[in-house]
């Protein structure tokens, strides 16, 4: 559920319909009297939904940041934890949390992807950002600008080729510069000649169609036309603008590496509107709809 402060509950209220003509089990870890306060309570008239009241009596303000709100956040992911190590779940699909809230209960990574890989030892994880348009990974995730520089590296730029292949391996990859114009060659920046260019030299080397570095003025522009399924990014904003400026409302998380599926939903709590019945469930059931396709893909 999230945040219980945030839009979440509503949106899992919003679309409970929907969920259930997916027509397969689905595992709902909340709080019943958050979805309560929003005026629901018929949880028997769902056949293929099970609502797990993780922590019970939850009262907290929407829109506001508190201890038990993180308390609550943090409770419904080491739920889904330990489900998933009993073999109970196949994939998870998370709306989002508040990070000040949840670190006030002691959650001391800086998101959900960070947690999962260090929940299950995973090491080789990227962060996806999906659209119906293209795809993007990111190389750096939640870190200053000014750090992005010292931080990629040959081999870590590698991993997310490898990963994004391994999950879509049909697909064409593009690599984005850090750089301006991707570097001009050097003359502004050479962080393109000393890492960029050999990790997709050894990508290629590897029988993997991936092409670059590409300045960004232009390279989403072509994975939009179709030129390119995903596009590698050296940080957050560079690959997360271009996606939500070319579709918000179906933005779509994904977490790469880890031993399940795991999507999210493309926003944030979105605290301004909390409560006030008009949050957009698009992203959600985008994020519930990619979980599916991609078991689907990677059961064949």
């Amino acid at each position: 559920m999230g945040d219980p402060a945030g839009i979440g509950p509503e949106i899992i209220v919003k679309s409970l319909e929907s969920l259930e003509s997916f027509g397969f089990p689905i595992r709902i870890y909340c709080s019943f009297s958050v979805l309560e306060n929003l005026g629901f309570s018929k949880f028997e008239a769902f056949k293929n939904i099970r609502f797990l009241d993780i922590y019970p009596d939850c009262d907290v303000p929407f829109g506001v940041i508190s201890l038990e709100s993180g308390k609550a956040q943090l409770s419904y992911l080491q739920a889904v934890v330990n489900d998933i190590k009993k073999g109970l779940i196949w994939g998870v699909v998370t709306l989002p949390i508040n990070k000040e809230g949840i670190k006030l209960a002691g959650f001391k990574f800086p998101g959900h992807t960070e947690f999962f890989a260090s929940e299950f030892g995973v090491s080789d994880f990227a962060m996806m950002l999906a659209n119906s348009k293209f795809k993007v990974v990111l190389e750096t995730i939640h870190v200053p600008l000014k750090e992005v520089p010292g931080l990629i590296s040959v081999d870590s730029i590698l991993k997310k080729i490898l990963l994004v292949h391994r999950y879509f391996p049909d697909e064409r990859i593009a690599v984005a510069g850090l750089n301006p114009h991707a570097g001009e060659n050097g003359l502004l920046g050479d962080e393109e000649v000393r890492i960029i260019v050999p990790a997709i030299e050894k990508a290629q080397q590897l029988g993997i169609d991936v092409q670059g570095p590409f300045s960004s003025d232009t390279v989403f522009n072509r994975a939009v036309s179709g030129e390119f399924g995903t596009v590698v990014c050296m940080y957050h904003d560079q690959g997360l603008i271009p996606v939500k400026l070319t579709g918000f409302s179906e933005a779509v998380n994904i977490t790469l590496g880890l031993p399940f599926i795991r999507t999210s939903v493309g926003h944030g709590t979105a605290y301004d509107i909390a409560g006030k019945g008009i949050a957009d469930i698009r992203s959600f059931l985008s994020a519930v709809d990619f979980a599916v396709r991609l078991k689907r893909r990677l059961s064949v």
